[in-house]
This record gives C-alpha cells, sequence and structure tokens, in this order.
C-alpha cells in the first residue's frame, strides 16, 4: 500500500487539528505516513501546541502517522506528495475584516 507524506504549511493554525481529525477519519483511503507541519518564527508557539495536540489525537487513533515539526519549510517539502495551506495573509487584521465587512 503506497503511503504519503503531506506538508501543511500554516500548521500551526488552530484549524489544524480539524485537518488532522479528516486524516484519520480517511486513514484507510489516504494513508499519510507522515505530517508535517511548518510554521514561521512567530507561530512557533502555537505550532509546538498544535504539534503536541496532533500527536495524541494520532496516538489515541492507533494508526502509524508520524507528526513532524519544523520552521524550516525546505526540509519539509523535500519529497512531499501532497503540499496544504493554511495562512491568512494579514495575520488576526485580516481575519477581524474578513468577518466584519460582510
Amino acid at each position: 500500500m503506497k503511503t504519503y507524506k503531506i506538508v501543511t504549511i500554516g500548521g500551526g493554525s488552530s484549524y489544524t487539528p480539524e485537518l488532522i481529525e479528516g486524516f484519520i477519519k480517511r486513514y484507510t483511503e489516504l494513508p499519510v505516513r507522515e505530517l508535517w507541519l511548518v510554521d514561521i518564527e512567530e507561530g512557533k508557539e502555537k505550532l509546538n501546541i498544535i504539534t503536541e495536540l496532533a500527536e495524541r489525537m494520532v496516538e489515541k487513533a492507533g494508526i502509524p502517522m508520524k507528526i513532524h515539526s519544523t520552521l524550516n519549510r525546505r526540509e519539509a517539502l523535500k519529497d512531499a506528495d501532497f503540499v496544504t495551506t493554511q495562512f491568512r495573509v494579514g495575520g488576526l487584521h485580516a481575519r477581524s475584516l474578513d468577518e466584519s465587512i460582510p
């Protein structure tokens, strides 16, 4: 069975646990062997929190998915099968505008 390496740029996002939940639920259709969570230095604390949560989720699910966490996107992207992104240009200020303007 082919397994996949997936990289998520913006891995410290509060939406990442939902992404991981989806990978867990669909493991038989999309067997992810490695999930690399990548963020920038300013997001390091959130990235660490999300990584620890992701590791607990995968462990509880009992699937052989390895979670990696890094600020080095070049390292993460090496040999990736798929890349996803979860970032918002403009940060939380842009989110506020996105939610208040409509």
